[in-house]
């Protein structure tokens, strides 16, 4: 199942703005959201949001990054994918996230994600 910007619509109703990642991610645990939605929102910047569309603006750049880095052909080296992020127009902060990862042949969208999530939450 891909991950959902409606699902996410769904449960942002209850949150009070402004709100943290975590408050976010509260919310969406209490009300089950499926797995590859938690994931993509896991994935989003930890920071203040200052409304509902602010979150999913931010959930739909990592949710087209994430899609990108499961369609395309592993191994994969780190500036093949800073490259393809590019012409895609995917996110600054993803792009960013993957020049500072290490210089290296990926093997799976699992390992770019991985390497891109310690980058983000480092920043």
């Amino acid at each position: 199942m891909q991950a959902s910007t409606t699902e996410v619509q769904s449960i942002l109703g209850n949150v009070k703005y402004p709100a943290t990642k975590k408050q976010v991610i509260d919310e969406a645990r209490k009300q089950n959201i499926s797995g590859d939605t938690m994931q993509t929102l896991e994935n989003i910047p930890d920071r203040e949001y200052n409304s509902a569309d602010d979150v999913v603006n931010e959930f739909e750049g990592f949710q087209k990054a994430m899609e990108v880095f499961h369609k395309r052909k592993y191994p994969a080296t780190k500036q093949e994918l800073v490259n393809e992020a590019r012409n895609l127009h995917v996110r600054d902060v993803i792009i960013r996230a993957l020049e500072a990862c290490p210089d290296k042949e990926y093997s799976s969208p699992d390992d770019v994600i991985k390497e891109c999530r310690a980058r983000i939450q480092n920043r």
